[in-house]
């Protein structure tokens, strides 16, 4: 039997404060962070992510039981951060956030935790770092419906800015990244299905240095998602922001996991069981269609 850990980071809510930043965004933090708070030093960080909940709380997506969940960020201390976050061990950051079970009944079923260092480090507040806010907060939504097969929960919090909130069109860099994959860059929803479950799914960058979305396996996840979504679009006449409701609620009423959600999945969208686990025709679709999109001249 493992030996029983404590729950450091609900120790750590528990004796929290709680701020209402706004309606539907509030953090909590230690009593000894509460003072760089009252000094203002978060203020420009949490205007910017109170903006980009905005954004997704403007997309009127509908939650199961007619939920409408606050917005939680669990502030902790940089020094224990990886400790209190469960923070991955093969990301040697000095600061980060990840999303993390959440302890408050009218949240989400996760939140966000941050280190408090993410909140004071200036930032340049390009698009790399909006699709990277969103696609963080994008795991917050998902809880709702569901947190099953890693791919497939990166897939969305990727899509959700990229393709819903239609920021690929913007993003030169990733968009031509995209173009210029080479085939067996692209990776199957077996091949990540079996990453995952090797817990080896950082499969590599295809340009270093860059957010995870420029990674091999949160790429093929993105294309994977999106390749969906576009399928809906097209099968049942739907917006994107409508396909992206629908694609929540197939995957959430799938009682299955691994191969057998992905044929759910499939059933529900029209394409063949075997064509989506392991093909990529869909994918490269996705990819075909980037050439519609002009890079902005500098």
């Amino acid at each position: 039997m493992q030996e029983y850990q404590k729950d450091k980071l609900k120790e750590y809510i528990e004796n929290s404060e709680l701020i209402n930043i706004s309606e539907n965004f509030r953090i909590r933090l230690s009593k000894d962070l509460l003072e760089n708070y009252n000094k203002g030093l978060y203020n420009d960080r949490l205007v910017i992510m109170g903006e980009h909940i905005k954004l997704i709380n403007d997309l009127g997506i509908k939650y199961p039981a007619n939920a409408k969940p606050i917005f939680y960020f669990y502030i902790v201390p940089t020094d224990n951060f990886r400790e209190l976050l469960n923070f991955p061990s093969h990301r040697n950051y000095v600061a980060g956030g990840k999303p993390v079970p959440s302890y408050d009944l009218d949240g989400f079923n996760m939140a966000y935790g941050v280190s408090e260092n993410v909140l004071t480090n200036k930032k340049n507040y390009n698009i790399m770092y909006v699709v990277n806010n969103i696609h963080e907060f994008a795991h917050l939504v998902h809880s709702m419906f569901f947190n099953k097969d890693k791919f497939i929960s990166e897939g969305f919090a990727e899509a959700l800015p990229l393709y819903t909130m239609d920021y690929e069109s913007q993003f030169d860099e990733h968009r031509e990244m995209l173009q210029s994959l080479q085939e067996n860059q692209v990776l199957s929803a077996q091949q990540l299905i079996e990453l995952a479950d090797k817990s080896n799914f950082d499969a590599g960058a295809v340009i270093p240095n860059k957010s995870c979305g420029f990674d091999i396996s949160y790429i093929s996840s993105y294309l994977f998602v999106r390749g969906c979504l576009e399928k809906i679009v097209d099968n049942y006449n739907l917006n994107r922001i409508q396909a992206t409701q629908k694609f929540l609620e197939i995957v959430r009423e799938s009682q299955r996991t691994h191969q057998r959600l992905i044929f759910d999945i499939a059933n529900a969208i029209g394409l063949p069981q075997d064509e989506l686990l392991n093909g990529k025709s869909m994918q490269f679709k996705v990819i075909k269609g980037l050439s519609r999109f002009k890079t902005k001249s500098i």
